[in-house]
C-alpha cells in the first residue's frame, strides 16, 4: 500500500510541478523552491521520528495486550507532539524573514509565510498514521498521503494561476502556489481525525486491561524512539538546506543580483524535479528488499543474503542506468518537451539536468546499500555515511559554484560527487561486514554494456526524427525505442535473472512471460 502511494504521490507531484513551471519560468520556481526546501527541513526535524516512535509503542503494548495503554499512547503522543508541532509553525511562520535572508533570498517570504501552517498539520498526520501503522494498518497513511497530494496541485495551481492574471508581483504568486501544500497537508490530517474519532466511538474501554504505564514514562519512551531516528533522516536534509543557503550566496558572491540567482537556482530546481522521478521505482525495491534480507540474517543464511543483495543492486543497475543515460543524453529534448512554454528557462536547465542525471545512479545505489546496512544491523552506517557526503557536497559546491566560469553549474556536479562518495563507503563497509555480499562491478557491468548500447541508438536516431516530425514527436518516438532496445540487448547479454525479477511484484508471471531461467 505505502509503495503504491507513494508512487501516485510522485506521479502526481511531478505532474504538478510541470505546468507550475510552464506558469512561473524559472523565477517563480527559483522562490517556490526555496521556500519548500525551508519547510522540508523543519518538517523532517518535527516528524521524521514521529511515526516509528508511536508504531513501535503501539505494536509492543498489542503484543503484551496492554490494550488501553495503546490508546493512552495516543493520547500523550498527540497532547505533546501536536504542541510542538505547533511551536515548529509559529518559528517559520514568524521567522520567515531570518530564513529567507539566510539563504539568500528575501523573494521567498511570502512563500515560507504561507507554507508555515503545514508544519502543525503533518505533525497530527505522523502521529495518527504511526497509530495505525503500529496496528500493522497502512491503509489509512496511503490514502492520507494521496488525498495531500491530490488537494496540492488543485489549490496550489489554481491560486496562482489567479494571482499572476491579476496582476500580482511572483512573489505572491509563488506563495499561492505553495499554499496547495498547505491545503492538502490541511486535508489529509482531518481525514486522519475524521477516521480515527470514528473508530474511537466503537471500540470498547476494557476494563481487566493489563497495567498502563505513566503519562511521563509513555512520553519519555516515544522521545528515546523518536530522536535517534529524527537526527538520522535529518542529516542529510538539513545539509541540503544549507547547501541551498551556499549556492545562493556564493552566486551573489561573484556578482550575480539576488534575483539572477533566484532565476539559476529555479532552472536548477527544474532539472531535480525529472532526477527526483526515476528514484520512486528503486525506493520500493529498497523497501521490498529489507524483509528478505533481515529474515536471511537472523537465519544465519548468509548465502541467501547475498543472494538477495546482488539482485537488488542487479535491480537497480537496471533501472537507474538506462534513466540516466536517457535524461543525460536527451535533457534538451526532454526539457522543450515538458517547458514547452518557457523555451529560455528549458535551455538553462537543459545542461544542468545533463549532469545531474548521472547521479541517478549513485542516489540509486545509496538508496539500497542503505536499506541492506539496515537490514544487517548497522543502522549508524547510513548516518555517518550520509553526513560524510553532505560535507563533500557542501565544500564542492562552494568551491564550484563561487567559480565564476562554473555557477550553478557546480551544484548538479556537487550533487553527483556527494552520493557517489556514499554509495561507495557503504559497499566497502557491507563487503567488510558480510562475506557473501556482492561483487558490484561484477553486477552492474551486463547493464552498463546494454545502456551503452541504448545510448549510441537515440543519440543517433533523435537528430534523424526531427527534420520529419518535429522535435516533440521525435524525442517521443526516441525514448520508446531505447527503452526497447536497452530491453532487447539486456535479454541478449543475460543480464536479467529469475532471481532478480522473483523480487518484484508479479515475479513469478513476470518470469514465465519472459521465459528466464
Amino acid at each position: 500500500m505505502l509503495i503504491v502511494a507513494n508512487a501516485v504521490v510522485k506521479i502526481i507531484s511531478a505532474i504538478f510541478k510541470i505546468p507550475l513551471t510552464n506558469l512561473f519560468g524559472k523565477e517563480g520556481m527559483g522562490i517556490f523552491n526555496v521556500a519548500f526546501n525551508i519547510y522540508t527541513a523543519l518538517f523532517v526535524i518535527s516528524t521524521a521520528g514521529l511515526p516509528v516512535a508511536v508504531s513501535k509503542m503501539v505494536a509492543e503494548a498489542n503484543a503484551l495486550g496492554r490494550v488501553n495503554e495503546v490508546r493512552k499512547i495516543l493520547r500523550v503522543a498527540f497532547s505533546s507532539f501536536s504542541i510542538f508541532g505547533g511551536i515548529a509553525s509559529l518559528t517559520l511562520l514568524f521567522g520567515a524573514r531570518v530564513f529567507t535572508n539566510v539563504v539568500g533570498n528575501s523573494l521567498a517570504y511570502y512563500a515560507v509565510v504561507a507554507i508555515s501552517p503545514a508544519l502543525f498539520f503533518t505533525t497530527i498526520s505522523a502521529i495518527i498514521r504511526g497509530y495505525y501503522q503500529g496496528h500493522s494498518n497502512m491503509v489509512p497513511t496511503a490514502v492520507s498521503q494521496v488525498i495531500e497530494a491530490l488537494f496540492n496541485p488543485i489549490v496550489g495551481f489554481t491560486l496562482a494561476y489567479f494571482l499572476l492574471k491579476n496582476g500580482f508581483s511572483m512573489s505572491i504568486a509563488a506563495a499561492g502556489g505553495i499554499t496547495g501544500v498547505t491545503v492538502g497537508t490541511a486535508f489529509g490530517s482531518l481525514y486522519l481525525l475524521t477516521k480515527r474519532g470514528r473508530e474511537k466511538r466503537t471500540i470498547p474501554f476494557k476494563a481487566h486491561s493489563l497495567e498502563v504505564r505513566s503519562s511521563s514514562a509513555i512520553l519519555k519512551k516515544l522521545w528515546l524512539v523518536a530522536i535517534p531516528v529524527t537526527v538520522g533522516a535529518s542529516v542529510l536534509s538539513l545539509t541540503n538546506l544549507i547547501d541551498m543557503a551556499v549556492v545562493m550566496n556564493r552566486l551573489q558572491d561573484i556578482g550575480y543580483s539576488e534575483a539572477a540567482s533566484n532565476a539559476l537556482y529555479g532552472a536548477y530546481g527544474m532539472a531535480v524535479t525529472l532526477f527526483n522521478v526515476p528514484q520512486t521505482l528503486v525506493t520500493a525495491i529498497a523497501i521490498s528488499v529489507i524483509p528478505a534480507i533481515t529474515t536471511a540474517f537472523t537465519h544465519r543464511d548468509y548465502l541467501s543474503a547475498g543472494r538477495t543483495m546482488e539482485s537488488t543492486v542487479r535491480i537497480t543497475a537496471i533501472l537507474a542506468f538506462p534513466s540516466a543515460a536517457g535524461l543525460s543524453l536527451l535533457s534538451g529534448p526532454i526539457m522543450n518537451l515538458l517547458y514547452f512554454n518557457k523555451p529560455e528557462d528549458a535551455a538553462i536547465a537543459a545542461p544542468l539536468l545533463s549532469t545531474l542525471a548521472i547521479a541517478i545512479i549513485f542516489v540509486s545505489m545509496v538508496s539500497i546499500s542503505n536499506a541492506m546496512l539496515q537490514s544487517m544491523g548497522l543502522v549508524n552506517v547510513p548516518v555517518v555515511t550520509m553526513l560524510i557526503g553532505g560535507v563533500v557536497k557542501l565544500v564542492t559546491n562552494y568551491t564550484l559554484v563561487g567559480t565564476h566560469s562554473i555557477n550553478i553549474n557546480g551544484a548538479p556536479i556537487g550533487t553527483t560527487i556527494c552520493y557517489a562518495v556514499i554509495a561507495i563507503i557503504n559497499f566497502i563497509v557491507i563487503t567488510r561486514s558480510c562475506k557473501t555480499a556482492p561483487n558490484v562491478l561484477r553486477v552492474i557491468i551486463k547493464p552498463a554494456l546494454s545502456t551503452i548500447g541504448m545510448g549510441i541508438i537515440i543519440t543517433a536516431l533523435n537528430p534523424i526524427l526531427v527534420p520529419y516530425l518535429g522535435s516533440k514527436i521525435s524525442v517521443l518516438l526516441t525514448i520508446g525505442a531505447g527503452a526497447f532496445c536497452y530491453f532487447v540487448l539486456l535479454l541478449l547479454v543475460r543480464g536479467l535473472t529469475k532471481a532478480d525479477v522473483m523480487l518484484l511484484p508479479k515475479g513469478e508471471k513476470i518470469t514465465k512471460a519472459l521465459k528466464l531461467r
